[in-house]
């Protein structure tokens, strides 16, 4: 594997269910206690974007494996940072939080950024991982095809149309 992808536990979810533990096991991810890397992180202004393929390739991606239910404001803002980076409008995939926009899992959410930087085969080898990687995969194949390979500028404009949604 040529990314290293870092996951910080909390273990807060079902370890069954887990999608940080899941990348882990499988040797897609190590178990880290500090960021390296672009750090996922929904309060980011900035989005996952092209510009930063060189900083994942060289110092990897780290996602914060927590419960959507018990992490808020105050507990993202410690792991905002100059390379902390958001995830554009997507929809989940998985049974939990199905087509909730922005309400990734983990393996959700690092395989949404490797797309994005152009490792589209590695986001496809995590996500077949778990049985319903193909949905999200599927669900959100136009719009990661429009992020793939673009500037956060032209991310930011894809995105606000897509909220805006269709014109009448």
């Amino acid at each position: 594997m040529s990314i290293n992808i870092y996951v910080i536990e909390f273990d807060e979810d079902d370890p069954k269910k887990c999608t940080g533990k899941r990348m882990i096991k499988f040797g897609y991810a190590r178990k880290s206690y500090r960021p390296f890397g672009i750090v996922l992180n929904p309060l980011s202004q900035i989005p996952v974007s092209a510009e930063d393929r060189e900083t994942v390739k060289r110092w990897g991606i780290t996602v914060i494996d927590s419960s959507w239910n018990k992490s808020n404001e105050e507990f993202f803002m410690k792991f905002n940072n100059k390379f902390s980076r958001r995830l554009p409008f997507l929809l989940a995939g998985n049974p939990i939080n199905y087509a909730k926009p922005f309400k990734l899992s983990s393996i959700e959410a690092v395989a949404a950024a490797l797309y994005i930087v152009e490792e589209v085969e590695l986001a496809y080898e995590i996500m077949n991982k778990v049985k319903w990687g193909h949905t999200f995969l599927e669900l959100n194949r136009d719009l990661l095809e429009l992020y793939k390979g673009k500037g956060k500028e032209e991310i930011l404009n894809i995105e606000a149309e897509v909220m805006k949604g269709p014109q009448q």
